[in-house]
């Protein structure tokens, strides 16, 4: 009994979060488009693929979180060498169920970037984003007090809730701004911020005099690497996202260990974790394979709600594959630092 009241209350004092709350995700640089729109297109390559998955306190006593993202983009590289900026196109898909009601999230968005190269080490890129979200729920699933017969719940008891639409749809904008500075391959810096539903889009599901605008979800990172050695390479993941009134910081620290360096044999492991004070601890391993990137993390819950979760948070893994293919030498020039 003890157990089940304390979750009560967590869950009574999380509610208004969540439900204006974007999805998030523990390896958060490998979602580049959720993160920023003027990350796409910010990799060396020609098109990037990458897929997140996500599913958070898989208990019995607990409702799933599911979330999965996929997203596509690509470089559109100049003709000539004497063009110092970079057009970027991409397109992500966004999917979020949550609690007993399966209140799910279907998102397709369309973003695209400038990169200007300010010289052979600066880079500023500009983004931005369009995308239509549909929500749902399960109004079936869902219980109330007038269906309990005074010994037992009943569900075959009415509900006394007026039926009301289960869906809803509606339009979203987003933008960014990102910088770079890169010394080489592996000692580079991104830092930039990221402003979500900025047309603040109707998320309510009754249309009757009511109004739930999506507040502004506000993401600030940084993600440097330095080069160590000739073996090793040490990587910070800093992150701060605000979406009022909900908060959210994540800090890692990760090696990333070449195991081999020959050309077109490229094999890499990263080990590290991440914190998100108060609430996880989130161990990490990832393989970097020639063009591709594996990594599986797992969220330790450290929050009161621990005593619900057993401090159970959840599995998440992210995969990424980048297509190069051999470019003239004039429009490597023309973007150096990439």
């Amino acid at each position: 009994m003890r157990k089940i009241a304390l979750l009560l209350v967590v869950l009574a004092g999380r509610i208004p979060y969540a439900l204006g709350q974007d999805i998030h995700q523990s390896q958060f640089y490998t979602s580049p488009l959720n993160l920023n729109p003027a990350l796409t297109g910010n990799f060396y390559g020609d098109s990037r693929i990458a897929a997140n998955y996500r599913n958070q306190w898989f208990l019995d006593n607990l409702a799933n979180y599911l979330t999965f993202t996929a997203s596509f983009d690509h470089r559109f590289y100049p003709k000539s060498w004497k063009q110092k900026g970079i057009w970027s196109a991409g397109m992500i898909i966004n999917y979020d169920q949550a609690g007993e009601s399966k209140l799910g999230l279907s998102n397709l968005g369309l973003s695209v970037s400038y990169a200007y190269a300010v010289n052979s080490k600066n880079i500023v890129a500009l983004g931005a984003l369009i995308g239509g979200t549909s929500r749902k729920f399960d109004a079936n699933r869902l219980t109330w007090d007038s269906q309990w017969n005074g010994r037992s719940f009943d569900p075959n008891l009415p509900s006394g809730e007026s039926a009301s639409p289960t869906s809803n749809f509606f339009m979203d904008l987003s933008a960014g701004l990102n910088y770079r500075w890169q010394k080489s391959r592996r000692t580079k810096l991104d830092a930039g911020i990221g402003a979500f539903h900025l047309n603040r889009p109707d998320q309510v599901f009754y249309t009757q005099n009511t109004t739930q605008k999506l507040e502004n979800r506000f993401s600030f990172y940084i993600t440097p690497s330095v080069k160590l050695t000739t073996k090793i390479d040490l990587l910070i993941h800093g992150l701060f996202q605000t979406q009022k009134p909900y908060k959210e910081s994540v800090a890692g620290l990760y090696g990333k260990f070449y195991i081999n360096t020959k050309r077109g044999k490229e094999l890499a492991l990263y080990l590290g974790g991440a914190v998100r004070p108060g609430d996880a601890l989130i161990p990490k391993i990832a393989v970097e394979y020639k063009n591709w990137y594996a990594g599986a993390s797992y969220d330790i819950n450290t929050s009161p709600f621990k005593v619900a979760t057993k401090r159970n948070g959840g599995p998440e893994i992210s995969l990424t594959y980048i297509f190069v293919k051999a470019r003239p030498l004039e429009q490597i020039k023309a973007c150096p630092i990439f």
